[in-house]
């Protein structure tokens, strides 16, 4: 098949996410099945308009606020010509696809923006794109679609998707962890953009008052975002005076990443909601359990008392949670062998089969017997 993904991001964009590390481990195994797959997304500074990664055809043009103009411009008159079918990855706003684009669409979501829109937009932005994102996506109700967690399918269905959503599972490069000795202290880490959205404050919080009563804790912060929200974190650090247990370590490459994931004790999640929640499965693969606020996402990624802890969104009730594990090793240890189980069900391979099997059936396509033919079931579980 000629296959052509539109995503505002690449995986080589400094901004890229969970949401381009999933992309891209997709669109590499169909282009290994004899695929051909172009991925069109907005430039960056440093950025070439067109490079080949991994055997992807990688294309750019527009910014963030004009990639998607761009990509209309760039395809709508030899579209039918070029590709077999288009992914529209939504990513806040879509590519609205299904006005313009004339061959078989499908849509891959990770999670509806929603409550997202108040943390990272100034009113009035905010308040028009929480009010419009229902409607637009509406555009898309016919349009089969892609997702990987059951908190996206139902929000689908609650704005009247009818078409299939094939629900896949997230997935994870297992070459690239392994199992470390924890860190001689009470360790917590975050990891993820620091930005407002992730709510890194109640983390922060959380750590205090579990601090108050294990003095030789400390807490990692990795990840960037907005200087702005980053400035405001370290005031706070400052000011509740645990400067000296408290440390921000930035972005760090994968090993890297990984090596202080499986140091630490327990992963804090506290966002307003996740796709999926991707760290949480890094976490359970190298030891780490995650207490995570019981959300959208992290409801999906977190199994509540079996691979990690869920809890209410505050401060107080996280750090609860965080002192029950700490002080119940037979919890810990069980959440520990359990999520290490958990997470061999996530796979890209599974994710591309059943992506490729729509794809096929969508465009009459015989495909590749290599990859095998996804069952009738439009379903995967993590358990």
């Amino acid at each position: 098949m000629r296959i052509l993904i539109l995503n505002w991001r690449c995986p080589s964009n400094p901004r890229a996410g969970g949401a381009e590390f999933f992309t891209h481990g997709v669109a590499r195994r169909l282009v290994e099945q004899g695929d051909e797959v172009e991925w069109f997304s907005g430039s960056f500074p440093g950025g070439s308009d067109c490079e080949e990664v991994d055997g992807i055809r990688m294309v750019r043009g527009g910014t963030q606020w004009s990639v998607h103009f761009s990509a209309y411009r760039r395809y709508r008159k030899s579209l039918r010509e070029r590709f077999d079918v288009v992914i529209d990855e939504i990513n806040t706003i879509p590519f609205f696809t299904p006005i313009w684009a004339p061959i078989p669409c499908f849509v891959l979501i990770h999670q509806l923006a929603r409550e997202v829109w108040w943390y990272e937009s100034k009113f009035p932005l905010s308040a028009l794109g929480y009010v419009l994102e229902p409607w637009y996506l509406k555009l898309y109700r016919r349009v089969p679609s892609f997702t990987v967690s059951d908190s996206t399918r139902k929000d689908l269905l609650q704005l009247g998707f009818s078409a299939p959503i094939t629900v896949v599972p997230e997935g994870l490069e297992k070459a690239a962890f392994s199992k470390r000795a924890k860190s001689s202290r009470p360790t917590f880490i975050y990891v993820g953009r620091v930005s407002p959205s992730k709510r890194v404050e109640d983390v922060i919080l959380a750590f205090q008052s579990f601090h108050h009563m294990f003095d030789t804790a400390q807490l990692w912060l990795v990840g960037d975002g907005p200087r702005a929200y980053r400035r405001k974190l370290l005031q706070l650090v400052d000011q509740i005076g645990l400067t000296s247990d408290v440390e921000f370590l930035g972005h760090l490459d994968n090993r890297d990443k990984h090596e202080k994931m499986a140091q630490a004790h327990m992963l804090l999640m506290t966002s307003v909601r996740e796709g999926w929640g991707l760290v949480v499965s890094e976490g359970n693969a190298v030891g780490t359990p995650a207490v995570a606020y019981n959300v959208p996402g992290l409801r999906d990624s977190v199994v509540h008392e079996k691979t990690g802890l869920l809890t209410e969104t505050s401060p107080t009730a996280l750090a609860s949670a965080m002192i029950r594990l700490w002080r119940d090793p037979k919890l810990y240890d069980r959440l520990v062998r359990e999520g290490s189980r958990v997470v061999t069900n996530l796979s890209f391979d599974r994710a591309a089969e059943l992506i490729r099997s729509e794809l096929i059936r969508a465009t009459g396509s015989a495909g590749s017997a290599l990859v095998g033919t996804a069952s009738d079931s439009n379903r995967w579980t993590a358990e």
